[in-house]
């Protein structure tokens, strides 16, 4: 490594063994997650300029930390065959399951750090705390029930009917119930009810599954009564609207109607919608969506012309202005460049407004030409001919998961 190598991201920087001379080599680095240090070596903390530290740990410097980046469930078998006790440092979610034991933990563990939530029996909970260095994030226990779901749980009448009678269950992750469900089989099916994360249901159950919650649980996020649940990003066109098995719909994620819906079709189709993410909408329907849902508490962006919707990684090429009829609204939820080619009059005359919630690489003079429609900016525009930096090279280093000193 070169004198004045600078480095952008380091998720660990092992700094135990480290001397004036190895830390001198580094210029600056940008963001560090967490530091190793020993006492021999926390003096060269303030030696290495960084922009943002999560936390700096002191670890003795004979210990080989095994890091983990990302989800780690440590079950009954996690501390099998272990050679050694292991020294474990995590990035993201701790899941402790049910079936791990205090003596395995005080056996097979020699020390924890943790960089994120906890989440473990409510007996175990004691034991982890006096092996852990460090948890920067929630320890959250659950309750000892007799059966565990590890992950996220959509119940429906089949999936209920399969329970054992007055189960207790456990679900580390959301629990959905998409349908309504017969209040008198939940009560046959479920004692006892914990759930880590959200819980939704339909208004209909809400009172069967509170009376069901143990302490510690999440509050239940409630549909409304009488309307459909929709957990996906869902495109409202004409065929749609003709065959909705209800009139009231509950999204939780984006909604987009075509242009080519009527405000007659609207009105007949949709008696209401409740919409959490972004609802975008034909300027034409406006009077007649303002009807259907609290345009003061929905994110609404009404659009012009054709939607042109990017939210991925990708590319605006002039030619795609050769088959539109009339403007388009340009609504940015990703990264969109700018083919360079294209003549920002062509886009200040052909594009209605610009909402952008992304990014947008383009020309300056494009530039000027996207600023002039912007209707919302809650994004970035970047100058396109503008060299980027380089993510590796003589004097700079990208991003280092581990990085001994």
């Amino acid at each position: 490594m070169k004198p004045g190598k600078a480095i952008n991201n380091v998720n660990v920087l092992d700094l135990r063994k480290a001397t004036e001379a190895s830390v001198a080599e580094i210029s600056h680095i940008d963001n560090v997650n967490v530091i190793l240090y020993s006492p021999e070596t926390v003096g060269l903390i303030k030696s290495i300029q960084i922009g943002n530290l999560n936390t700096s740990v002191e670890v003795p410097s004979e210990v080989k930390p095994q890091t983990v980046t990302g989800q780690t469930i440590i079950n009954r078998d996690f501390f099998t065959n272990l050679p050694a006790p292991i020294f474990l440092l995590t990035i993201g979610q701790v899941i402790v399951e049910p079936g791990v034991t205090a003596e395995q933990v005080e056996k097979g563990l020699r020390g924890l750090i943790a960089i994120g939530q906890i989440l473990c029996p409510e007996q175990l909970l004691g034991v982890f705390q006096a092996k852990a260095y460090a948890v920067i994030g929630q320890a959250k226990t659950f309750p000892g029930l007799k059966q565990v779901k590890i992950g996220s749980l959509e119940m429906d009448e089949t999936s209920l009917q399969a329970l054992e009678d007055q189960a207790e269950l456990a679900v580390i992750g959301s629990l959905t119930l998409p349908q309504v469900l017969p209040n008198d089989l939940l009560e046959k099916k479920i004692h006892k009810l914990f759930v880590s994360d959200q819980i939704v249901c339909h208004q209909e159950n809400a009172q069967v599954l509170q009376s069901r919650l143990v302490d510690g649980a999440r509050p239940i996020k409630i549909i409304p009564a009488g309307y459909e649940w929709v957990g996906r990003p869902l495109v409202l066109d004409r065929d749609l609207l003709e065959t909705l098995s209800t009139q009231k719909l509950y999204c939780t994620e984006r909604v987009q109607v075509e242009a080519s819906v009527t405000p007659a079709e609207l009105n007949e189709h949709l008696d209401a919608i409740l919409c959490e993410g972004m609802l975008l909408c034909p300027q034409n329907l406006k009077t007649v969506l303002a009807r259907k849902c609290d345009l003061l508490k929905t994110h609404v962006l009404f659009y012009e012309g054709e939607l042109w919707l990017s939210d991925g990684e990708d590319q605006l090429r002039s030619s795609r202005f050769d088959y539109l009829e009339g403007k388009a609204t340009l609504v940015v939820d990703g990264a969109l460049t700018l083919e360079p080619g294209i003549e920002p009059k062509l886009l200040a005359d052909r594009l209605a407004r610009v909402h952008n919630f992304g990014l947008i690489r383009c020309t300056p003079q494009q530039m000027g030409a996207i600023q002039a429609r912007l209707g919302t900016n809650e994004g970035m525009i970047q100058d396109s001919t503008r060299p980027e930096e380089a993510e590796a090279g003589e004097n700079q280093i990208g991003n280092a998961n581990y990085l001994v000193l």
